[in-house]
Order: C-alpha cells, then structure tokens, then sequence
C-alpha cells in the first residue's frame, strides 16, 4: 500500500509504518503528479481534495486529519466510491484551550472579567458545544445559534443570531460553507458587525470567512478601539489580513487547535477509519497514540482569588500571546510563505486535560475549565 501523508500530520510514520510505504508532502502544494501511484491520501485542512486533484489517479481512501470538511468535494468522493473520514471532535478541547487562554490574557491586559459575562456562541459542533459547556459549567449565562440543530448540550439556550451578537463574548465556532439553506460564508455581515457595542469580545477560531472582515476593521475605529479581538482564522489564507491583525488583541495563524495532543488524536482517528476501510486489525493502541502532557500537575496558592486562580493557572499550561507574538513578528517580515511556516514549526502546547490543578477552594471549577482531576 502506498500512503501519501500531509508533512504536519504527526505520528503518520509511527502509526501507519505498518500498512505500507509513506511519503510525505507540502499539503498545500500537493498536485496530482504525486498521487500516481497512491492508495491512500492523508490531509489536512490546507490540501483541496477534488476532482481536480484525483481524478485519474488510484487514491481509494481520503482522510482528513481535521474536524472540518470544508477543504473536501465529499459528494465527488462519493460518486466515485472513494473511502473517506474525518477527525470530528478531534481538537475541541484544544480550541476550547485557546479561547480561555485568550481570556485570561484580556483579564490580565484589559481587565476583561469574563466569568461574570454573558457568553454568545455561534455553531454548535463538537467545538462549539465543548467551549459552551464549559462556560456553563463555570456558571456563565449562555446563548448559542446554530439554525442546523435543535437541542445542544444543558444550560445552553438556542437563539437567534442578533442576540448571540449582543454577549460580552461571542466565540464563533462555525464550519465554512457557501451554499444550503444557512451558509455561513459572510454569515457575521457588515450590518450584524456594524451593532457592536464598545467593551465586547469577539473571538474568532472555526473557519476564515464566516465574519466580514472589512466590517470589522471599520467598527473597530468607529468605536476608537474599544473592542477585544481574538482571530485564529482568516478569510484569505494564508495571507492574512495583516491591517486586522495588527488591531487584534490575539492574532494566530489557524493553530487554535494545535495542541500536541489534538493533533495527535486527528491521526488516531484517522488511523483507525483506514484499518477498518482495508479490513486490517488495529496494531496501536489510543494510549499509545495520544501524549502525556509535560506538566502534570499545578499547585496554587490559597490565597489567591477566584479570577486570578483560574487566569493564573490557564496561562501556566497555554499563554496564547507567545503564539500572538510571534504571528506578528514573522508576517510582519513579509514573508510569502510565513503564514504556513509558523504552523509547519508551530510550538506545540499541551491541553488543559493533560495537568491537575490543586486548589484547597476552586478545584470543581478548574475541573470546568478542562483541567484534570485526581
């Protein structure tokens, strides 16, 4: 079997060494040349699997290391009985990470409290129920739209898009699409942008395009700065728009879920979808593929309050900034191909889940934060 295999996607060799020949590639430069001879396609979100690409070529099976499928012509896949899967829910607690992460930095830079706020999310997928719950779960009041479900996880209210835009903090978690009944392409217009209030947040880490992004740099100065914005995701990557980037808060390149461990799980999934595709038993194991984090535990002090506890101990396990940071220092350099070299050379952190947090008063509400307990 001939596996061709995203460079970025980790543990591709560990896992899959035993199925057959691996070659990795640029997925982003991926062309149909390279898949001649290939039985096997492992993605990422940056590689458009179409007819384009595999038209007259062997591929029986697509994987997506991913939880969205925006990248993928799944009908095309379909029609010509080409076996595909994805890695649904695979980084929610990653992307669930960064957006507290990116909390507790506008709680120590801006005096954000965001435990007393009220909390819009719109799309609830697997991203987007695990960041409501948590909110919920730390006794926040929260909304949600998602026009495409019904019911959502407990103490989540489903509601309409103008009043999730009307929250202290809305967290967009919503999949890219063009067409249906509810396309979420420009979903977020320039009237919806245009009624944002001075003080709110705006945190942006599901798919690029879902808000307006020259609607957002206009309000932004209309409210002479005075909105808190976090994006992960732009609507021309990889070329983002660096005008915005340079008024956000948090600017990352698409690595919201980045974690070592979410990433990791995206292969495992995809591990097991293509054993089972090819009827060949499984030769790994989940504990096996998943890491251990590098800090097991953290002790805080007792005297702390609530806010700074909680604030302390996310930025002891993710700090977001350095992330922020450095996405400006490179793309500030004007280099072409910056955005895809940060992800490609991305340093990984490790999820919340991975850590205990020992606290004489607030261990529950870490637990709602994603921390392990013993």
């Amino acid at each position: 079997m001939k596996i061709i295999a995203d460079e970025n996607m980790p543990n591709v060799e560990a896992l899959f060494g035993g199925l057959g020949d691996i070659t990795l590639v640029n997925g982003r430069s991926l062309s149909k040349e390279q898949l001649m001879d290939a039985d096997v396609l492992l993605v990422r979100s940056v590689t458009k699997v179409n007819e384009s690409l595999l038209e007259g070529t062997p591929v029986k099976y697509v994987g997506s290391a991913t939880i969205g499928t925006d990248h993928v012509d799944t009908e095309y896949l379909l029609e010509k009985g080409i076996g595909f899967n994805s890695a649904p829910g695979c980084n929610a607690d990653a992307v669930a990470d960064y957006v507290f992460s990116s909390l507790s930095y506008l709680y120590f830079t801006k005096s954000v409290n965001w435990l007393e706020a009220k909390v819009g999310v719109v799309g609830q997928g697997n991203v987007g129920r695990c960041v409501a719950s948590r909110f919920v779960e730390l006794g926040c009041e929260v909304v949600a739209y998602d026009p495409l479900v019904n019911e959502t996880v407990s103490g989540v209210t489903l509601t309409t898009l103008c009043e999730v835009m009307t929250c202290d903090v809305i967290c967009l978690h919503a999949p890219l699409t063009h067409t249906g009944a509810y396309p979420s392409f420009d979903m977020i217009n320039d009237e919806y942008v245009g009624h944002l209030s001075a003080g709110q947040t705006i945190i942006s880490a599901g798919r690029g395009g879902v808000i307006n992004e020259t609607a957002l740099i206009e309000r932004f100065h209309a409210l002479g700065g005075a909105l808190n914005l976090v994006l992960d995701v732009w609507h021309e990557e990889p070329h983002p728009n660096m005008q915005l980037a340079a008024l956000c808060d948090i600017a990352t390149p698409h690595i919201a879920g980045y974690s070592k461990q979410g990433r990791e799980k995206g292969t495992w999934f995809i591990y097991q979808s293509v054993c089972n595709f090819f009827d060949i038993p499984l030769k790994s194991s989940f504990s096996e593929a998943v890491s251990q984090g590098s800090i097991c535990e953290i002790k805080m002090n007792s005297d702390l309050g609530k806010e700074e506890a909680l604030n302390r101990a996310i930025q002891c396990c993710f700090d977001v900034a350095r992330d922020s940071a450095r996405f400006k220092y490179v793309m500030s350099s004007g280099e072409d191909k910056g955005f895809d070299w940060l992800r490609k050379n991305y340093v990984e952190r490790d999820e919340f889940n991975t850590a205990c947090v020992n606290h004489d008063q607030y261990t529950p509400l870490f637990s709602a934060l994603g921390f392990s307990s013993k």
